[in-house]
């Protein structure tokens, strides 16, 4: 669809009712469309239900009608005929039905009169007259809305009791040769006339309406009625000055077609019942049927929109979450099937992306540990060129410092020497004139030795402003690192300040070899000075011994200055150990160990730690002067170990254990812990 259509704004004439629909789910806008659908289908079939079963219930009624009516009828034309007014079948008909409500037309009749007379047939007959309407319009018989039954009704409630009361007035007439006989007697007879021919029409018209085959035969009593009705016509009209009629003949032809037209009505009105009942039920089957079809359909469509939209929801859910896996998703021809078919590969692109960006961020990640690798590589050989530096450095001036000694050892001898023979100047002048030289020579090769050694410390200033720089390029290098040049940057830190020692030492072994040569210096001055002066031995010996005492006393003050040069290279030596956890990378870790000693316990908080030891720091207040002990660490699979106190040990301050010949296993695992620190 293009994207104009997609974002059109909707007719205005939809707007009331989009307005509604956005408010509702998918599912429940189906809902409201099959109620919708369904409702003024399932109205308009309980409203046909119930106006077909008025009808039958109309037709039930007029049957009830004809019940009732039938014995009137006889009644009727018996009191026509001159027989005993007998109204039994007649009230137990209307006890039956008494929704009709006859019970005054009823009570009427018993209050007209004995019908011993013409007159009180003629009243009595009145009365079943008035009786016969009230049932055709109680009963719903006057309104009979088809031609062959109202036909038939019309012969029963109108035309038939018409004929026989008209007959009752014929029979009444009189007395003879009054004026108004004869005028009487010719309105009966046309009265007569018109109800038989209306009583033909209505059997002509009934039977050329019906789809009854026996309704003719079984109206035939009705024509001959009309024939005997014509007949009392005529005689009516040929004795229109007499008094009286003979009503026999047109009551018997009434009582014959009374039972014949009442069974034909009956007939009529149970086919149209039957009728109605039978299409009412053909269509409440077939409504049924089309409504549970539909709502079978209607729930379908309802359960699959819903079961469609429920999956589609948590496809586009998953790929919102970048959930790769596979979900049951619509799999039909219709929108929702797209629909599905769009996540399913939206799902399959994610995967790819996913899969791309993993195996991308796996070579940046195997990139980052080799160039991590590549920097520990590097500042593991600083270290141990920095270590092999300083301990040949140490070595070289411990054993050129050892030759000093040893040399001023010599001059001690000889100043002795000196000072022992100076007493005996004459004896020991030629002996003194060659510990002289002797002392001379010595003295220059002090000198030369200490030259030699100065050389030595200029030597390891030049490695310790080389380590200096190489410590600045391994921080530079850590900071680029950022988090993963941590550790990287504490050791860079360690070796400048091993650096910047190196250096002071290296200052004082300076200065202190400088005062040795200035000494050295003198001492060949001095000696000079006695080799000159020997011509004067008398003259000069006091002054010899006093110059052989200042000669012993330098000797000594030159021995003193050397043991501390001495013991500073040695301490220069020990820095090893302080170096010796910096041959392993240390990584940050936090956490608290416990550290034995003496029999007490501290609690330390871990700083970092490496393949040879760990750096913390103790409690405030708490300290500790043991060189050693046991440390117990909160990694897993590492028992407790055997450490070296190697620096700290101030209250509340730093202090760093190096593992004493830990076992393989629990090296195993510090190193897999520190590697997942990493």
């Amino acid at each position: 669809m293009p994207e104009a259509a997609v974002t059109s704004r909707p007719p205005v004439t939809l707007r009331p009712v989009l307005g509604v629909l956005d408010r509702l789910r998918t599912t429940s806008r189906l809902g409201v469309v099959i109620v919708l659908l369904l409702v003024p289908g399932l109205i308009a079939t309980v409203e046909y239900s119930l106006s077909e079963h008025e009808q039958i219930a109309f037709s039930d009624a007029e049957r009830d009608g004809a019940h009732v009516l039938n014995p009137t009828l006889h009644a009727l034309a018996t009191v026509v005929g001159g027989g005993d007014l007998d109204l039994t079948a007649t009230e137990r008909a209307a006890g039956e039905e008494s929704q009709l409500r006859l019970g005054d037309e009823v009570a009427a009749i018993r209050a007209a009169g004995g019908t011993g007379t013409a007159a009180g047939r003629q009243k009595v007959a009145e009365t079943l007259g008035a009786l016969a309407t009230e049932i055709g319009n109680a009963s719903n018989l006057i309104l009979d809305p088809d031609l062959d039954s109202f036909y038939v009704m019309d012969s029963q409630v109108v035309q038939l009791p018409r004929i026989l009361m008209a007959a009752a007035s014929a029979a009444a007439t009189g007395p003879a040769g009054s004026p108004e006989l004869m005028s009487e007697r010719a309105v009966l007879a046309g009265e007569l006339s018109t109800a038989a021919e209306a009583l033909r029409a209505d059997a002509k018209t009934a039977v050329a309406h019906t789809k009854a085959p026996s309704l003719e035969a079984r109206l035939a009593g009705l024509d001959s009625l009309a024939d005997a009705t014509d007949a009392l016509a005529a005689r009516l009209t040929a004795s229109l000055t007499g008094t009286g009629a003979d009503t026999g003949p047109v009551a018997t032809a009434a009582a014959a077609a009374i039972d014949d037209s009442e069974q034909a009505l009956d007939s009529l009105l149970q086919t149209r019942i039957d009728a109605r009942s039978a299409a009412r039920a053909r269509i409440l089957v077939v409504t049924t049927v089309g409504f549970v079809l539909a709502f079978w359909l209607a729930f379908a469509v309802w359960w699959r929109s819903r079961h469609d939209v429920a999956l589609v929801l948590t496809g586009v859910r998953a790929v919102a979450a970048r959930d790769t896996s596979e979900h049951a998703l619509p799999t039909g021809r219709d929108e929702f099937g797209d629909i599905g078919r769009a996540l399913e590969q939206a799902r399959q692109n994610l995967a790819e992306q996913d899969a791309a960006l993993a195996e991308a961020s796996r070579r940046q990640e195997q990139a980052a540990k080799e160039n991590f690798a590549q920097q520990r590589r590097a500042e593991k050989q600083a270290r141990q060129l920095a270590q092999q530096l300083i301990e040949e450095s140490v070595a070289a001036l411990t054993s050129e410092l050892s030759d000093v000694a040893s040399e001023v050892e010599a001059v001690r001898g000889s100043a002795g020497s000196i000072h022992e023979r100076v007493g005996n100047a004459d004896e020991a002048l030629r002996g003194l004139l060659s510990d002289a030289g002797n002392a001379d020579s010595v003295t220059t090769a002090l000198g030369e030795r200490l030259q030699r050694v100065a050389g030595m410390t200029k030597l390891i200033a030049s490695v310790a402003d080389q380590t200096k720089l190489l410590a600045l390029n391994a921080t530079i290098e850590a900071a680029r690192a950022g988090d993963a040049g941590q550790g990287f940057g504490v050791v860079a830190n360690e070796v400048k300040e091993l650096a910047a020692t190196t250096a002071r030492s290296t200052e004082e072994i300076t200065g202190t070899i400088q005062a040795l040569e200035r000494e050295a210096g003198a001492v060949s001055t001095m000696i000079s000075a006695m080799t000159t002066g020997i011509g004067g031995v008398d003259a000069a010996t006091g002054a010899l011994l006093d110059v052989a005492n200042q000669q012993q006393a330098t000797v000594v003050s030159m021995d003193q200055r050397l043991a501390s040069a001495l013991d500073r290279v040695r301490g220069m030596a020990d820095l090893r150990k302080l170096m010796e956890r910096r041959a392993d990378e240390r990584i940050p870790v936090n956490g608290t160990g416990v550290f034995t000693a003496g029999g007490h316990r501290y609690e330390v908080d871990l700083k970092d730690a490496s393949e040879g030891g760990v750096r913390a720091s103790f409690a405030p207040g708490e300290s500790v002067t043991a060189s050693g002990g046991r440390l117990e660490l909160p990694i897993p699979g590492v028992p407790e170990l055997e450490v070296d106190v190697i620096r700290g040990g101030t209250p509340g301050g730093e202090v760093a254990f190096s593992f004493r010949n830990p076992p393989r296993s629990a090296l195993t695992h510090l190193r897999a812990y520190l590697d997942a620190q990493i």
